[in-house]
């Protein structure tokens, strides 16, 4: 009955709406633009009342009611291509003023799971406004203290990745904006310096990846083999500013020459071709632009035309295959910043000779490439760092303070013969470190793992591994690792009776129910042995939903009471959820671990790994007589045979103190009492 009523509770809270899910949009989808009808546009940029679309451009013009400019709004996800924590974008309207400042910002649409189980939805907004203000071309550093003056904002406790995810979405949309219309200059962000080494190898150039390569086969461009079995186009490209690579490439004399000739803000750009089909195109003229090939780096292009432009030979460098066709570039004004990923575009054209001899086709291929940092040093942060890498910036210590915790709990494990010499401190060891767990893991660090998590893992087998997204939260992801590592040793019981915090709280409450004298409740073993599997049934229907829709999953998901516990107050949640867990916790006073024996859905996704661990706890034969270590079994899991059931063992170890214990194992006891009689007839 106890398990029924927990079992009713939980389909109330799965069923309870997420009061903290933006449904501004149905989506994400790139293709999907701004719509000023719909989407935020005047919240984000004040003064505007009227909004007309650009041709050709990813934003929209902002106007007065006199018909002025005030500014600019743009859908982030139409401009960058910045992940989230769920490895989906933080789909955000931004706006930017006539002077180069942010005027507004409004997240529309996102899949964060924090945001969606873990933290009030209003945090986000409440960050997001703090940008509010400030220079598109302005430095803003999360969390700490910006080192040369530029603005410093907070980061969200428990929602790091997905606030840095967020800056850098809502920063590049306004700076990708003002650069396209003029009111940020086109420079580049972070300074940097181009490293100076000896002339490399052309094997070295490549392997140091100075070098983009872009490929088209005579087959993707729908034309015959070429008799000398070239391909439509075989370019290889990149900045020659460095000498390791101008001077290989160019020839020590041109490269001298061509540096000479650099005014600040530009660069050298070199393009060999091996192909059939010239990188020029049949239609070049001298004077003329060449519009077969240019250059895109965020919402910029570069053509070169013909004033830029120098013949080069196939390069001399070592080991360099033979080129018919070079060229040495200068790009102008600005126009690359050799410190971020740039795109190389090749428009191909070939005859369509079944539709008449003078109609083309016209192909676009495109390969990213960007400079190493083995040529061009950065001298600040990475414009273009991961958002994880900013993560361990900010979580490092925190992560490291986890990590060193949870290495100390697996020597307990790992020297067991000490660890359960002697029943009273095995058993004290064990409160003390539950009690660590719920206090510090729980209630000041917030480092409870979720079903959540396990969803998103399994999750990537559509999507796609990546992991930029499991780094991406330093303690989460340390956290994973020593569950994975104990799961096939120990079994599944290191995290979940030792380290887990709900876990621990409820182990706690249930002592002290002991302590208080309240009555005890357990089902009967056939109950019991069928309870055990709902939390099986529940993880499939979670995981089901997840896959067919994942931020009803993650909605779902609720069903955990971690976040009630550990993540937001409780008072503020739903009257649902906040009746689960008052069911939940009265509960816990009475009966061992009732959420984590027959509900927990991370429990279930824990449980089927553990069956091949390693190494769990010793027995012997005489164990299948004996119920000594069977009636102390608070998980019960131990079969009526004897052994352990490792999805069950909550790796507490009783037993096995008792299996060292010459005082309880009765072939223990039976060959001390024979030491004893043979040392009295002494």
């Amino acid at each position: 009955m106890p398990v029924l009523l927990l079992l009713l509770w939980g389909l109330v809270a799965m069923a309870a709406p997420s009061a903290q899910h933006i449904t501004g949009r149905d989506g994400d989808d790139r293709a999907e633009g701004l719509n000023c009808d719909a989407d935020p546009c005047a919240d984000v940029l004040p003064g505007a009342v009227g909004f007309e679309a650009i041709e050709g451009k990813p934003y929209v013009l902002g106007l007065d009611a006199s018909g002025e400019v005030v500014g600019w709004v743009g859908l982030s996800t139409q401009i960058v291509d910045t992940m989230g924590y769920s490895g989906k974008p933080l789909v955000t309207v931004v706006g930017l003023g006539v002077g180069g400042t942010i005027t507004g910002a409004r997240v529309v649409h996102h899949s964060e799971p924090i945001l969606l189980v873990g933290i009030p939805e209003q945090k986000l907004h409440d960050y997001v406004d703090k940008h509010v203000g400030a220079r598109a071309d302005e430095k803003v550093m999360v969390g700490g203290v910006s080192p040369d003056g530029g603005r410093a904002i907070d980061a969200v406790s428990g929602a790091t990745v997905t606030v840095l995810a967020e800056t850098q979405t809502l920063m590049e949309t306004a700076r990708a904006i003002g650069v396209d219309v003029g009111v940020v200059k086109r420079t580049t962000r972070v300074p940097g310096h181009f490293v100076e080494a000896e002339p490399w190898t052309w094997q070295e150039m490549v392997r140091q990846g100075a070098l983009g390569h872009l490929k088209v086969t005579q087959g993707e461009m729908a034309q015959e083999p070429d008799p000398e079995g070239r391909d439509f186009v075989d370019i290889w490209f990149g900045i020659a500013d460095a000498p390791q690579v101008g001077i290989p490439l160019l020839g020590e004399g041109t490269y001298r020459w061509a540096m000479g000739k650099l005014e600040p803000g530009e660069h050298l750009f070199v393009v060999f071709n091996s192909g059939s089909y010239s990188f020029k195109g049949s239609g070049f003229v001298r004077g003329g632009i060449f519009d077969r090939f240019r250059l895109e780096q965020g919402l910029g292009t570069l053509l070169f035309r013909d004033m830029d432009y120098n013949k080069l030979d196939s390069p001399q460098a070592d080991g360099a295959p033979f080129f018919w066709e070079g060229g040495l570039f200068f790009a102008r004004d600005n126009a690359l910043d050799p410190g971020r990923s740039y795109d190389l575009v090749f428009l191909g054209s070939s005859y369509a000779t079944e539709r008449g001899a003078f109609e083309r086709d016209f192909q676009s291929f495109q390969v990213q490439t960007r400079a190493p940092r083995s040529v061009y040093a950065l001298d600040g942060p990475d414009p273009e760092s991961a958002v994880w890498r900013d993560a361990w910036r900010l979580g490092g210590t925190k992560a490291a303070f986890v990590a060193g915790y949870l290495f100390l709990i697996s020597l307990v494990f790992a020297f067991r013969r000490f660890s359960t010499a002697r029943m009273k401190v095995l058993r004290r060891m064990h409160i003390g470190v539950q009690a660590f767990s719920f206090v510090v893991l729980g209630l000041v660090m917030h480092v409870q793992p979720s079903v959540t998590q396990v969803m998103t893992i399994v999750g990537t087998a559509k999507t796609g591994w990546d992991w930029g997204l499991f780094l991406s939260d330093p303690v989460l992801f340390v956290s994973w690792i020593f569950i994975a590592l104990m799961i096939v040793t120990w079994g599944r019981g290191v995290f979940c009776g030792w380290v887990c915090p709900y876990g621990a709280m409820n182990e706690l409450c249930f002592k002290l129910g002991r302590k208080m004298g309240l009555p005890e409740f357990e089902m009967s073993d056939t109950a019991h042995n069928r309870a055990k599997y709902i939390r099986y049934g529940v993880f499939a229907v979670l995981l089901a939903v997840f896959l067919f829709d994942a931020e009803m999953g993650e909605r779902l998901a609720e069903f955990e009471p971690f976040k009630s516990t550990f993540f937001v107050p409780l008072w503020t949640r739903h009257p649902a959820l906040i009746l689960w867990w008052f069911v939940l916790f009265a509960s816990a006073f009475t009966t061992y671990r009732p959420f984590c024996r027959y509900l927990c859905p991370l429990g279930a996704a824990l449980s089927a790994p553990s069956t091949v661990r390693i190494s769990g706890p010793y027995r012997r034969k005489f164990c299948t007589k004996c119920q000594i270590c069977a009636k102390g079994c608070e998980p019960r899991a131990i079969r009526a045979d004897g052994s352990i059931d490792p999805r069950e063992c909550l790796n507490c170890w009783e037993c096995e103190a008792n299996w060292r214990d010459d005082e309880v194992c009765p072939p223990l006891v039976g060959a001390r009492r024979k030491r004893e009689r043979a040392a009295a007839a002494k």
